[in-house]
Formats: C-alpha cells, structure tokens, sequence
C-alpha cells in the first residue's frame, strides 16, 4: 500500500483530512511505527538470507529461470563465481570465528539482497554449508546451555559448526556457533525482519498486502494517545491487534504433510 493511501486512510480516521492537528511530517512517522510494531508482533516480513542464491532466485546471466524469479531480490545483490551452480556472496563463516552479529554482519546482506527490509529481529534457523555438498540445519540451543555446555572448553575447539544460540535480544542479537567454524562456508538464514520506513509512493512496502490494512489502525492509536484521546486511543490499537490477527489467520490455513500416508 502507498504511503499516500495510508495517510488518506489514517487522516479520515482521525477526522483530519487537512491535516489541521496532526501534520503530515508526524503523521508519516507514526504510519512506519505502526508497520514496525505490525512485523514484531506478526513476523510477517519473513525473508530467507543466503550466501549462496537460490536457483531462479537470481538475476546472474544463465541462472535467471523465466517466470521464477524471487519477488523483490534487488538484482545484481550476488556475484558470480565460476565453477560454482549458484550465485555466491560473502555471507559465509570465518575461520576461527564463533560471533556474527545482526549488526555489520547479517545486516547488510538483507539490505542489499532484498527491497525494503531493514534490520533482522530474529533468526529461525541456521544452516551453514560443511563441504562436499552438504549443508544442515544446526541444532539450537539457548544461551544459558550454550554457556555451559558448548563454551565450557578453554582451548579453541574447530571445525564444522553444527550448534547455534542467539545472545542479545531483537536488532541487537548475535549469532554465536559451535564447535567454531574451521573454515569458510555459505551461511543460510531463515530470518523475522522490520521494513524500511517509507516516504513516497516510490518506496516499496515489505509489509504484506493481508497486513496493511492494519497500519491505520495503529498509527491513528498513537495520534489520539498525543492529544490525550485516551478512550479512543484504545479503541483504535483493539481494532489494530484485530485487524493483525485477521492476517495472520488468513496467511496459512494448515498443510497437510502427505496424503500417502497408508501407501507402502
């Protein structure tokens, strides 16, 4: 949804369609807060961080499939190595390294790889490639077992990482590995992100299209909490959770894993 539709859309809410008392400036803010408060409590910016393209998903020369390729992947984010099946980046381990944090780490392959994705607020799952064709999903553990079980060598213990845990929580996360990386290999990251605020019609919204009909919800809740309109303020931030429960439901409706069950 355009930037220019959600003020439309908020101002009526407010009954300020001249914008008399609240100005736009402010009221474009209180819009990207509502849509960052929408992908923390949904999780609906959900975008998959590689450092190795996924076949079709890329704009490479003689990679690109017709027809499939991925929405919104900024074309060129990846470069070509020769010999290779994909393109490949730099989001790889480093040897002898176990912290890789959201910020300066993860961060930026987000942003050059996808349109309108800012920073990574939490991680899934971690896969990271172990040679010779084989890339598995790491075991998760948290923090405080981590600590204590993976940690408690003093000496440095390399070599195919196959344990992960998160310390720090939301943007300020870090990414640590066990048994620490002896060599380098793709990363692959299943990641919950915040979008880009937006300003124009021009900037694309990573907000999906089931949620944005929520944001004038919340951020009409903030405008009348500022001028102390507190009865209404709390009517506007229930039909706001409301509304983002609606599009979380209608997201995904269950699968069925196999219908073959009974079959031999």
């Amino acid at each position: 949804m355009s930037i220019s539709s959600l003020l439309n859309d908020t101002s009526i809410l407010l009954n300020d369609q001249n914008y008399t008392f609240t100005s736009k400036p402010q009221l474009t803010r209180w819009i990207n807060e509502s849509r960052r408060n929408c992908a923390k409590r949904t999780g609906c910016v959900r975008r998959f961080i590689s450092g190795r393209s996924a076949f079709g998903a890329s704009a490479q020369p003689g990679f690109a499939v017709p027809g499939v390729t991925q929405p919104n992947s900024l074309p060129g984010a990846t470069t070509q190595q020769p010999g290779l099946g994909a393109a490949q980046n730099s989001l790889m381990t480093i040897p002898n390294v176990e912290r890789y944090p959201y910020v300066g780490f993860f961060n930026p392959y987000l942003q050059q790889t996808y349109a309108g994705c800012n920073q990574i607020i939490d991680i899934i799952s971690l896969s990271v490639n172990w040679g010779g064709g084989v890339r598995p999903s790491l075991d998760w553990m948290p923090w405080d077992n981590f600590q204590a079980y993976c940690r408690a060598y003093a000496f440095l213990n390399t070599s195919f990482p196959s344990v992960w845990s998160v310390y720090n929580d939301g943007t300020q996360g870090e990414v640590w590995m066990f048994p620490v990386p002896s060599q380098a290999g793709e990363i692959e990251a299943d990641a919950s992100v915040t979008p880009k605020d937006i300003y124009s019609d021009d900037d694309y919204d990573a907000i999906p299209d089931g949620f944005q009909e929520a944001l004038k919800f919340g951020a009409a809740s903030v405008a009348l909490i500022s001028s102390q309109r507190f009865a209404q303020a709390q009517m506007m931030e229930n039909t706001f959770a409301d509304m983002m429960g609606v599009g979380r439901v209608a997201v995904d409706r269950g699968k069925t894993a196999t219908y073959y069950w009974s079959v031999p």
